[in-house]
């Protein structure tokens, strides 16, 4: 929204501290609300209210230079995705306030804000058509509570989406937009922005080459990756357990490192195929055991980090949505030791973090995430010890679901599609000459 309204909208006697309590306490809806109505290629209203400006248009008759839809009233009450996708971003600034952009199909991205909080959901969390992901609130440049909905495909604010509003109009929350949008049906959405390095939707890979550098592979969206771009130099001596993240929650992939006298790096992405020099946010890691990222693995819709000390203890350690940390870690016990790698992701597609770890006997273990910490322990494979390197929780061949890369090594380098469900297809060789690779992320 990028000023309000000529016409002011009715102010609810609610004070925003208020409105966040609300937030927080407002009941999640599932994916099976009134949304399931809608046939594919139909978004769903994402709020209840009136219909108090559409794009361009201040609904009395006058031109606004506005950008989306807003939907008035509701101070506290949920917003649904109004459509099925990947949750883009997770963020706030002084125009819209908190807001969450949605990622769908064919370029389509929504955006919902003003929220009375932030978004409920990490970047990379896949959402339902229908589902929550916030509440109605009055922050950043807004005269009242309201919800601005905006639709923008490729870049573009798309401006028809005024077709499915009528201006003073009620609509209701999950009821279906009269509107189809061209080419939505079709596809997954990417997925992708805690290995999205370049900006194009698509997983890239990082590696650390024989001669020490930091790569950086991009992706083709197909499961295979381009020649290596070095980002540094000197990485094989001096970092390890390099991981992938939107650790900042702003859409663009970012780098955590380990460096070798402990102190934890966050390289912020630029989605240019470059990050920002490194801050340093923690001490002490580079002692650990494993270190993984990607994912929301406390459900407080911020991604978080796994660590496995020298002892063999995993810790969550909370991410503060900024790049940071936040309190408190919350420690899973011992006897995770034994593993020879461990990779988080959201493997079942229910929005929490999952751990992939190939354990001493060689299976493959699945441990689904739930909130706070893991549920039972599933074997989903055999015979995972004749790699060399692992990584993945990435959708890396854009069928929307989080998949393993695995080399040998001789070299070769094997992409393990995912179900969605917590296992995997049948192994693809991607290339035979990854053994000049000291390792993969």
């Amino acid at each position: 929204m990028k000023r309000p309204s000529r016409v002011r909208l009715a102010r609810i006697g609610i004070a925003t501290a208020l409105a966040v309590v609300i937030g927080v306490m407002a009941p999640a809806l599932s994916s099976s609300t009134a949304a399931i109505a809608a046939v594919n290629g139909q978004m769903v209203y994402p709020s209840s209210g009136n219909i108090q400006s559409k794009v361009g248009d201040g609904c009395r008759g006058n031109y606004r230079a506005h950008d989306g839809i807003d939907i008035g009233g509701g101070g506290g009450t949920p917003i649904v995705a109004s459509y099925g996708g990947v949750i883009k971003s997770r963020t706030a600034n002084s125009g819209y306030g908190n807001y969450t952009d949605v990622e769908h199909a064919s370029g389509y991205v929504t955006r919902y804000a003003h929220m009375a909080s932030p978004g409920m959901y990490a970047p990379g969390t896949r959402v339902a058509r229908g589902q929550q992901i916030g509440v109605v609130g009055n922050t950043g440049n807004s005269p009242a509570y309201h919800l601005h909905f905006e639709v923008r495909l490729n870049g573009a604010v798309y401006t028809a989406i005024n077709n499915g509003f009528t201006c003073l109009s009620n609509v209701t929350r999950g009821g279906v937009l009269p509107l189809v949008f061209p080419g939505l049906a079709s596809g997954q959405p990417p997925g992708v922005a805690s290995a999205d390095y370049t900006g194009d939707k698509r997983a890239d890979l990082l590696t650390i080459g024989g001669n020490g550098d930091l790569r950086l592979r991009a992706g083709n969206g197909a499961g295979a990756f381009s020649p290596a771009k070095t980002l540094f130099s000197g990485w094989g001596v001096s970092r390890r357990h390099i991981t992938h993240a939107d650790f900042n929650g702003d859409g663009k992939a970012d780098i955590l490192a380990a460096r070798s006298d402990g102190t934890l790096e966050f390289y912020k992405g630029n989605g240019g195929g470059g990050v920002a020099p490194a801050v340093g946010i923690g001490k002490g890691w580079y002692g650990l055991l494993h270190v993984t990222s990607g994912a929301d693995y406390t459900g407080d819709g911020k991604q978080d980090v796994l660590g496995v000390s020298a002892t063999g203890a995993l810790t969550i350690y909370r991410g503060n949505g900024a790049g940071g940390f936040g309190e408190p870690h919350i420690p899973l016990g011992s006897g995770w030791a034994g593993f020879h790698f461990l990779v988080g992701g959201d493997f079942d597609n229910d929005g929490r973090g999952d751990i992939m770890a190939v354990d001493a006997a060689s299976a493959l273990r699945f441990y689904p995430g739930v909130p706070g910490g893991f549920g039972p322990m599933r074997v989903v494979g055999s015979g995972w010890g004749e790699f060399t390197a692992l990584t993945g929780g990435i959708d890396y061949n854009g069928d929307g679901h989080a998949d393993l890369l695995a080399r040998t090594a001789s070299g070769q380098l094997y992409l393990y599609p995912g179900f969605g469900t917590g296992t995997f297809g049948e192994r693809t060789l991607i290339s035979a000459t990854w053994a000049d690779e000291l390792a993969i992320e």
